[in-house]
């Protein structure tokens, strides 16, 4: 993509995002490609049995946080979109958008993040065309660019007026625990079990395959191919933790490894080595 071409892309969205994010009570923010459209679809459908919402709103969380008298909530990648590819020192450092809100940070290990966003960037929204090598290194969309996001949002800890941090690789562990606490934090605490347990099961990954197969949750869906005959071009391309293992060559993973434990933020502990 031209250099400018992806300025007034970046530009664009951040006015986009900013402006969603002012009458929001809740964000939940995370690097693309870490489980959003999941936990998304999760949250919509405890919110549209729990309170008897049309489920055509299923994705529209802040249309559907509203309508149940819960905290308006939006979802964020804070400035980080694949489509328009920002240079990692362009990254946000100011985080005072978010300073009256709640902020849920969805995490998702580095290296698997890394090989999603390549497939997105590739198959889906055509904005790279080199190989997952090339991809990791580079500056506007590789694991530095992943790790540098991780990093602002931990020294902004203190910034919103709470901050729950939750991982996809939770999500994978025990959706109930996670989906229930997520819940909580935008403010329905009396769902009953069956509610979160409908929720759980509607989202496995083998439901959300189906949907997007069938062309998603009406017009405008996030949830679609953008190729039906090419599955790496699905959102549902495999829902796995820890595939990068069986992805990455010997010589990238150990270049991903060293980006993440060099840089040593709190935020990634649990994914170094």
């Amino acid at each position: 993509m031209h250099p400018l071409l992806r300025r007034a892309k970046s530009i664009r969205k951040a006015f986009r995002e900013r402006r969603e994010l002012a009458p929001a009570r809740v964000a939940i923010v995370s690097f693309p490609k870490s489980g959003r459209t999941w936990l998304r679809l999760l949250i919509g459908r405890a919110l549209c049995e729990g309170y008897r919402l049309p489920e055509s709103q299923i994705l529209d969380t802040f249309a559907l946080t509203r309508a149940a008298g819960i905290l308006p909530t939006v979802f964020s990648h804070d400035g980080t979109s694949n489509t328009e590819g920002r240079h990692l020192r362009r990254l946000g450092r100011d985080k005072r958008a978010f300073r009256d809100k709640r902020v849920q940070l969805l995490c998702r290990d580095p290296r698997d993040t890394v090989i999603s966003c390549f497939f997105e960037a590739t198959r889906r929204k055509n904005v790279f065309d080199g190989t997952l090598s090339e991809f990791l290194r580079d500056p506007h969309y590789g694991i530095e660019k992943i790790v540098r996001f991780y990093e602002l949002w931990n020294a902004a800890r203190s910034v919103p007026e709470k901050l729950l941090v939750v991982s996809y690789e939770d999500l994978h562990a025990d959706p109930a625990k996670v989906l229930r606490e997520t819940l909580a934090f935008l403010g329905a605490i009396d769902l009953p079990d069956r509610i979160v347990s409908q929720a759980i099961e509607y989202g496995r990954f083998d439901n959300m395959r189906r949907i997007e197969q069938a062309g998603g949750l009406g017009e405008g869906s996030r949830l679609r191919p953008a190729d039906a005959a090419d599955a790496s071009s699905f959102k549902t391309r495999k829902g796995r933790a820890g595939g990068f293992a069986e992805t990455l060559s010997e010589a990238d993973l150990a270049f991903a490894n060293r980006v993440i434990t060099e840089h040593a933020c709190p935020l990634l502990a649990a994914y170094r080595g």
